[in-house]
């Protein structure tokens, strides 16, 4: 019977070299509401500025509910894992849908441990040859927003020249809080390391939403035990450095808004 996957002619190879071979495409949805309730508090919040909990929920919430129903798709065609795991967000008639798609892969080696992978199978096999196994794709987010104040003041500062003290410390923290997010889900995963970390800005329900993804791994040359390994190298790259000794610590961000005037 013929199979429909998302994985292209060279990550099937890949995955070839590594003992794997594709399966079927597999997708997660959620539509969810916010109800009357959680907008109104919501609205409120976002007029005072910060993280928006109520959003951050909501979203958190639906995007679980999309990618356990993937995985569990996934495990009835008897999959080994799934490589390119992608998620999205689709409004319509209020109400938002979380979508996860991803390909199986299938094991020629017994027993081996049920992944999901953030990267695509290229990147898979490379993070694979690098040292670290794939355990579950992983991420952390915070709904924010500037607020009324900061967003007047931060707007009246564009006309002058330097830097826009309001909104780079918005978009500092939304930063590191959703990576301690999803490092602090990784460890739950018994992960030390989550790698190919990807940083994602998405418009919802009138705030943004600060999301990071990357596949929690297990890696023979990270410390066990303390805050997993960060890194936003590519596959190739990781694969690469790994090739000449050297293995990545920590993902560090900074970031400053700046007005020319």
């Amino acid at each position: 019977m013929a199979k429909v996957t998302g994985l292209s002619g060279n990550e099937i190879f890949c995955l070839a070299l590594k003992k794997y071979s594709p399966g079927e495409l597999v997708v997660g949805n959620s539509v969810n509401s916010m109800g009357f309730l959680g907008s109104v508090g919501a609205g409120f919040q976002n007029m005072c500025g910060g993280e928006v909990p109520q959003v951050t929920a909501a979203v958190h919430d639906g995007r679980t509910a999309a990618f356990d129903r993937m995985v569990s798709e996934a495990k009835q065609h008897g999959a080994s894992g799934v490589a390119g795991v992608t998620g999205e967000l689709r409004a319509f008639n209020a109400n938002t849908e979380f979508l996860f798609v991803g390909s199986c892969i299938h094991s020629s080696v017994a027993g081996d441990r049920f992944f999901t992978s953030a990267g695509n199978a290229q990147e898979l096999y490379c993070h694979i040859d690098a040292g670290y196994s794939p355990i579950q794709h992983v991420f952390g987010n915070v709904a924010y927003s500037v607020g009324v104040g900061g967003g007047l003041l931060g707007s009246l500062k564009t006309l002058g020249r330097g830097e826009i003290k309001e909104f780079s410390d918005v978009f500092n923290k939304t930063r590191h809080l959703a990576l301690d997010r999803m490092l602090t889900q990784a460890k739950r995963e018994e992960a030390n390391a989550v790698v190919g970390i990807r940083t994602t800005i998405l418009p919802w329900m009138g705030t943004h939403e600060m999301l990071m993804t990357g596949t929690a791994a297990l890696s023979a040359v990270a410390p066990n035990g303390g805050t997993p390994v960060s890194s936003d190298l590519t596959g190739e790259e990781l694969w690469a450095m790994a090739a000449l000794g050297y293995a990545p610590i920590k993902m560090l961000m900074s970031t400053s808004i700046y007005s020319l005037g």
